[in-house]
């Protein structure tokens, strides 16, 4: 009888595997670390969901709030309309002559202001604006001789608001004759007028008329540029306004607030200086009017819920560097964490987001970010020392953990040069894992 020798048995497929995963090949624990990485794109985008929502709970809030305060504002004005009736052989026209001011002058304070409707602060203002307005009634007077007859004891001064609701004003001076607001129907815009006395178009060359009035609003602040020459100035306690427009003549921005001068003329405008509502040329939209203003909007600072969705899109990149610096770790002291390990402390960098939004809701983005990653890090930490029992290695960790963290505060303040900023840190990474990472099997001199 022959003896026979058995066969070697070959390993399985998946005990290859688990084998080339459990050896200390440099590719199989990073090959490991980038399928943990994706992985956690999962939790990443739940968390994504969350903020999107809360962002939209707050632009629900702020809305709501918004338009029962008055929302954004276009103040136009001030004008003079003088009714006529116009008749003809073939018609009888009714109509309106609206005069613009030869000069306008328009000095307007802001004053921000916070509202809450629950978690959420909404930023609105209050704004008082100074205005002074010439008109030359000679042009006036020429317009309604022609075949007019002109009903001038209905003769009015009258402004336009995007929102009549919230305003505020002790009436108008027309050449030291006190007069009383009253609302008016207007067309697209809630409209307030003054009744001119009896004769004064009739019998003056120029009518000066002077006014303050406050009105509440938010967002942005608007002013339509009609006089032929107009001169306006705005002021607030803000530091980040956005001038929309025409662009101020000249501004001054720091951060106790702003102030803006504009200068402007008629040739800058699709209208002229006197309107006639039976005429199709000359009676320009609301539509035409509003698109040439000017003025101001109030940015709100970027508020939690766009700092914390700007860190998470970070996430991937910070994760992937912590895991490159536990691997780092793992070459220079020998130790060997297992892939559940690893998963546990990319499942702790994920919750750092939740934290972050759920206290930044409460106190800032700030000091939430720092709770948040002092949390994580000192969760990291003192996990690391339970897996090693080696407090050096554990608190280096920690410190280049606290590293990271303060790195990616410090890209989310970047906003202009954010993508240089983590280019060069993504490279200064790569370059310091290079370094340390150059002796593996290295071959020893004899």
């Amino acid at each position: 009888m022959t003896d026979t020798t058995a066969p070697t048995p070959q390993p399985r497929a998946g005990q290859q595997i688990r084998a080339f995963l459990a050896s200390d090949n440099l590719l199989a624990r990073i090959g490991m670390l980038a399928f943990l990485t994706l992985i956690l794109l999962i939790p990443l985008g739940m968390i994504s969901g969350v903020i999107a929502d809360r962002s939209q709970y707050e632009a629900e809030a702020t809305r709501s709030v918004s338009e029962a305060w008055g929302g954004p504002q276009t103040f136009v004005g001030p004008t003079i309309v003088v009714p006529y009736r116009r008749v003809t052989p073939t018609s009888e026209t009714n109509g309106t002559l609206t005069l613009l001011p030869d000069k306008l002058s328009i000095d307007g304070n802001i004053q921000p202001q916070q509202r809450r409707r629950g978690l959420f602060t909404v930023n609105v203002y209050t704004a008082t604006l100074d205005v002074t307005a010439e008109f030359p009634t000679k042009a006036l007077r020429e317009l309604a001789a022609d075949n007019r007859q002109t009903d001038w004891s209905a003769t009015r001064v009258e402004i336009g608001l995007s929102k009549a609701h919230s305003v505020e004003g002790d009436g108008v001076d027309i050449d030291g004759q006190k007069a009383d607001w009253t609302s008016a129907a207007g067309s697209g815009l809630s409209s307030l007028k003054a009744a001119i006395a009896p004769g004064w178009l009739t019998e003056r060359d120029t009518v000066r008329v002077r006014f303050r009035i406050t009105l509440a609003g938010s967002g942005k602040l608007a002013l339509a540029p009609l006089g032929q020459r107009t001169e306006a100035t705005l002021a607030a306690p803000w530091p980040s306004p956005s001038f929309f427009g025409r662009l101020p003549l000249s501004q001054t921005i720091g951060k106790d607030g702003f102030r803006a001068r504009w200068s402007a003329s008629d040739l800058g405008r699709p209208y002229s200086q006197l309107w006639d509502s039976a005429s199709v040329r000359n009676d320009p939209t609301v539509k035409t009017v509003l698109d040439s203003a000017f003025g101001v909007t109030l940015l709100t600072p970027v508020d939690a819920y766009r700092e914390t969705d700007r860190a998470i899109k970070y996430g991937v990149m910070f994760i992937g560097l912590t895991f490159a610096a536990c691997l780092l770790f793992e070459l220079a002291t020998g130790t060997r964490p297992h892939a559940a390990q690893y998963g546990l402390i990319g499942l702790s960098l994920s919750v750092f987001y939740l934290l972050l939004l759920s206290i930044a809701e409460q106190l800032g983005f700030g000091v939430a970010y720092l709770m948040s990653a002092a949390a994580v890090v000192v969760q990291a930490t003192a996990y690391d020392w339970a897996l090693h029992r080696r407090a050096a290695p554990a608190l280096a960790f920690g410190a280049v953990l606290a590293l990271l963290f303060g790195g990616l505060y410090v890209l989310l303040q970047l906003e202009d040069v954010a993508l240089l900023a983590g280019s060069l840190v993504l490279f200064a990474v790569l370059s310091v894992a290079m370094w340390l990472t150059r002796n593996i099997h290295r071959p020893q001199p004899a």
